[in-house]
């Protein structure tokens, strides 16, 4: 129900005004929430096509962290895992160059050379005892758990 003497023009003025604040406060809710995300600097994000940033999967049982990621063609002896503030960083390099559509992309119209992956991990892993393998395409890294 309109107030006395309100046209239409100043109810959708107040509902406007009421949009604009409550998106503020979520934008505030949602930087709170995300800021202690690691966030990859944006000059490492531009990267040439070739480069490919795999699925992953990390999951922690009660004695290890593990981490799965997907890197078909790649195998040890190409591949670098370090693990550094908080971050497990791998770089690989392919066999061959692998067309998108090869491993499933039905949109995505490149060649994959080389793999780039952070993944942030939990200040629990003891990285210094990280162990890795690869096999059937997938890269398991696993971490004990500090005590």
């Amino acid at each position: 129900m309109r107030g006395a003497g309100m046209s239409w023009e100043d109810e959708f003025d107040l509902i406007r005004s009421y949009i604009r604040r409550r998106m503020k406060e979520l934008e505030k809710e949602l930087e709170n929430a995300f800021s202690s995300m690691h966030v990859i600097h944006p000059s490492m994000s531009i990267r040439p096509s070739s480069f490919d940033e795999p699925l992953h999967e990390a999951y922690e049982t009660e004695d290890e962290c593990v981490v799965v990621v997907d890197v078909p063609l790649l195998d040890e002896t190409n591949v670098t895992v370090v693990a550094q503030d908080g971050l497990i960083k791998i770089e690989g390099r392919t066999r061959r160059a692998i067309k998108a559509e090869e491993i499933g992309y039905s949109v995505i119209r490149k060649e994959i050379s080389r793999y780039y992956k952070e993944i942030a991990i939990s200040r629990q892993c003891d990285v210094s005892n990280m162990s890795y393998s690869i096999r059937n395409g997938r890269l398991v890294i696993r971490m004990p758990k500090l005590k």
